[in-house]
């Protein structure tokens, strides 16, 4: 497919959200710099948090509110338990506040350890309690001019992300004829073997999409290209047990019984997506 001019000189959407924030924080500043103590975590909370979509950037921003406070808590607990010495609980405090990330959260959560070190390694001044405040505000002005630009923000649909929806429209209309087949008794093989190339070349077209963006921190599992691909793999994977066990016997029964009910969840959950797009 031949790239144009005006794709190559389009600003990803995520992108366009982001620097828009920014400069509106950049003006707003001359006005309310004496409320803003540190502009950097403003400008963190936007562009850290920006995800690829409205759900997925809730709960980055809530990870992020919530690291801040549990490492500023974590951080301001070691510094007072050693006030002539707090940097000597830097080992300590930084364990503490991965574990912390994997407790609470499942998984590493860089704020958590980053906050507890600054705290540690007097970022504050000597007064770690006011730092913290101070950089709870800023985060949370960042944050909300970020989800004041998302949802004021128009959402436009790119050439390539129409491309893939089409594609998608195409390899569910595949399995929909797979679908016929079966409920006919008729031979598939041929139509699962192209049904998954469709697919593969569907997955191919997203990595393609997203390896383009020049702004994707991170991959959610909402993610809605992702979402779509998962499906109609899972649809084909109980097509495929639906083929190579055509036996209705025994406990064989309860099995076709289980991935027909399975597959036909997942068609009308796929086509009303499809619908939608």
């Amino acid at each position: 497919m031949k790239t144009t001019w005006k794709e190559r000189l389009a600003l990803d959407p995520r992108v366009a959200k982001v620097l828009l924030s920014l400069l509106i924080c950049v003006l707003l500043y001359p006005f309310f710099g004496k409320y803003i103590v540190y502009p950097t975590y403003v400008f963190n909370a936007i562009y850290i948090t920006a995800q690829l979509t409205k759900g997925a950037t809730y709960k980055s921003s809530m990870e992020r509110i919530f690291g801040t406070i549990l490492g500023g808590l974590t951080g301001v607990f070691f510094y007072f338990l050693l006030p002539d010495n707090h940097f000597l609980m830097i080992p300590i405090g930084a364990t503490i506040a991965v574990l912390w990330g994997y407790l609470f959260v499942g998984k590493f959560t860089p704020v958590i350890a980053v906050i507890t070190v600054m705290v540690l390694v007097g970022k504050g001044e000597g007064e770690p309690v006011l730092y913290i405040n101070n950089r709870m505000i800023d985060t949370l002005i960042g944050l909300t001019i970020g989800f004041i630009i998302y949802a004021l923000y128009p959402k436009k649909k790119t050439e390539m992300n129409q491309i893939f929806n089409h594609h998608a429209k195409a390899c569910f209309a595949q399995i929909g004829a797979i679908r016929a087949k079966y409920a006919n008794k008729e031979n598939m093989h041929d139509d699962l073997m192209a049904a998954w190339k469709a697919l593969q070349a569907l997955k191919q077209e997203r990595t393609k999409i997203v390896d383009d963006s020049s702004f994707v921190p991170k991959i959610e599992e909402s993610e809605p290209m992702l979402s779509l691909i998962h499906d109609l793999e899972q649809m084909l994977q109980n097509m495929e047990v639906l083929y190579h066990h055509p036996e209705i016997d025994g406990e064989v029964q309860e099995v076709i019984a289980f991935h027909e009910q399975i597959f036909e969840k997942l068609y009308v959950k796929t086509e009303q997506k499809i619908q939608a797009i």
